[in-house]
């Protein structure tokens, strides 16, 4: 094999690689700026270390080949840890996950924060529905079942240890 082909080998696969990956921006600034660039929304996510309910979201949620797809051409995701790092006040809460819908243009919020754990299909829709790009039949499928209309993974609450169950088993 010549040099060219192994060159070409090594790319695809490194962007293959990164090709399922969530893109995070580290600064809310930044992310605000970058999604005016490309007509895309912030999504702000309040969490801290050790809550397995934000554990969840990251590395099932998240995960989730619908999810990530939509995440990351519709949204500039912005995690930030509640007991550190510097982030907007307006994002303060105590309870974790917390999720906020951000339009850059104006800075205020496309729904109502939402807080706690969803099913990776809920949090489509509700990523969808911030976006203002639902389907009907999703939407309507999804009001059918009362507990997908609420947090499918009750949230932690800051400093204070999360309830049994809300300890995530992962399927």
């Amino acid at each position: 094999m010549n040099i060219k082909k192994i060159s070409l080998l090594i790319a695809l696969v490194v962007s293959f690689l990164f090709a399922n990956q969530l893109t995070t921006v580290y600064s809310y600034q930044n992310a605000v700026y970058k999604a005016k660039k490309e007509n895309k929304l912030v999504l702000v996510m309040m969490s801290y270390d050790g809550c397995p309910v934000c554990a969840y979201m990251k590395d099932i949620v998240f995960e989730r080949p619908a999810v990530l797809d939509y995440l990351n051409q519709h949204y500039f995701v912005v995690i930030k840890d509640i007991e550190k790092g510097h982030y907007p006040q307006r994002f303060s809460s105590v309870d974790s996950p917390t999720f906020f819908f951000v339009d850059p243009t104006t800075e205020e919020e496309t729904i109502e924060k939402k807080v706690g754990g969803f099913t990776p299909e809920r949090f489509l829709a509700i990523l969808k529905e911030a976006n203002h790009d639902i389907d009907i039949n999703a939407t309507v499928a999804t009001e059918q079942n009362a507990t997908e209309q609420n947090a499918t993974k009750a949230p932690c609450r800051k400093k204070m240890p999360c309830r049994e169950e809300a300890k995530v088993t992962i399927q």
